[in-house]
């Protein structure tokens, strides 16, 4: 009974936490103060000479962190697995507006937009979660509320295809981050679209994170990426990654875990809101995902593995990963940056600790300061092109008129 209402109750708390917290909150309404940074063009190593400099300390272990995260985010999930409950624990700020882009196979994805209601240009952060997540978990959440009240950036919470209210509008299943980078390059060309907006950054964890990467591939120097991209723990092979979490995990209990988380939310999502119960990610891709999108399973898998585009990438690209983790192992960020030798782009900041993207809880002070300081240089501030003096942001804003809404 205890391990039934513990999250229930931890997640009713929080609920009422944030809706007290951010109630009246004042919004920063001057731009950041400048870094402090040698004149002329911005340059990634300059970049990661300043973030090199921020004090990396682990305040809370691991494994109790991963407890922990299992506790704030059960219930969020469970209901996430449904169509008709996704998205109703931990609710966002009224401020944050629903929002609906189409990707660009046509599927329809959903978001929540939050825009500074000030008259100059502000940079944007997308916020993407990775597989079986949602918008809706509480360390998206915590990141797109620090981002939009702390740092001053417009913030757009997105739901990728087949999770949280996406699921509500499409059949589209899981690709692993094939589709899902279009996803948010749909959710970045928006944001681009708005004359209040200045520059476009994505931060993406695990899928979510590839799904970036792969976004980033595609986006040129000024658009729609120029604002960054910041992978956490993401993968470099697709099949490589489903292969391991799919395995029969022996003896070790960590790799017990993750075999047994993977298959019962697999299980939940399958059964509640899928086509059928499946309980292996390698059956659901070979009979779903790959027979939706019309593709062989190796196809699939190839187009969904940022190995093949970190090389070619034209836009500042940050991989953060711990050598902890025991959901995407530390090797896959290090094939990333092989792939990546050559390209002045992309760099990374491997840690000792953080499991799967826990930073927030291991490590909260080091990762925000990294996580703002990265976008904060890479941001542009100033008035947009051809608005009128005195003119409101948020009534400028077009969120619901703009023909790609």
């Amino acid at each position: 009974m205890l391990a039934a209402t513990l999250p229930l109750a931890v997640s009713a708390a929080l609920v009422l936490y944030i809706r007290a917290r951010y109630r009246g909150v004042r919004l920063r309404s001057a731009a950041p103060a400048p870094l402090e940074r040698t004149p002329g063009v911005k340059t990634m190593s300059e970049l990661m000479g300043l973030l090199k400099e921020v004090p990396f300390r682990t305040r809370v272990p691991t494994r109790l962190a991963t407890a922990g995260y299992l506790l704030l985010d059960a219930v969020p999930a469970a209901l996430n697995s449904m169509r008709a409950t996704a998205g109703l624990v931990y609710p966002y700020p009224d401020v944050f507006e629903p929002v609906v882009v189409e990707s660009q196979d046509g599927t329809p994805v959903c978001g929540l937009l939050a825009m500074q209601p000030h008259v100059d240009a502000r940079p944007a952060l997308v916020v993407v979660h990775g597989l079986f997540g949602s918008k809706n978990s509480y360390g998206m959440q915590q990141l797109a509320l620090k981002a939009y009240y702390e740092w001053g950036f417009h913030v757009c919470a997105l739901d990728l295809r087949n999770f949280g209210d996406s699921s509500r509008f499409s059949e589209a299943p899981t690709s692993w981050g094939y589709r899902e980078s279009d996803d948010v390059s749909a959710a970045a060309e928006y944001l681009e679209s708005m004359p209040h907006v200045s520059t476009v950054g994505v931060c993406g964890v695990s899928m979510g994170a590839a799904s970036a990467l792969l976004a980033a591939g595609r986006s040129k120097l000024d658009r729609p990426l120029s604002g960054g991209v910041v992978a956490l723990n993401g993968y470099a092979d697709a099949e490589r990654e489903l292969e391991f979490v799919c395995s029969t995990p022996g003896l070790s209990p960590d790799a017990a875990g993750v075999w047994l988380l993977f298959r019962v939310l697999l299980a939940a999502k399958t059964l509640l809101g899928g086509p059928r119960l499946f309980t292996d990610l390698r059956a659901y891709n070979r009979e779903v995902t790959a027979q939706y999108y019309e593709l062989a399973e190796r196809d699939i898998f190839a187009r969904a593995s940022a190995v093949k585009a970190v090389g070619e990438v034209e836009v500042p690209c940050l991989i953060i990963h711990a050598i902890d983790d025991r959901v995407v192992p530390v090797d896959e960020a290090y094939d990333l940056l092989a792939a990546a030798m050559d390209n002045p782009m992309v760099d990374s900041l491997i840690v000792p600790t953080g499991g799967h993207g826990l930073y927030q809880m291991t490590s909260p002070g080091w990762f925000y300061r990294v996580l703002e300081t990265f976008f904060t240089y890479w941001a542009e501030f100033g008035p947009p092109p051809g608005q009128r003096a005195g003119q409101s942001g948020s009534e400028s804003s077009g969120t619901h008129g703009n023909p790609n809404n």
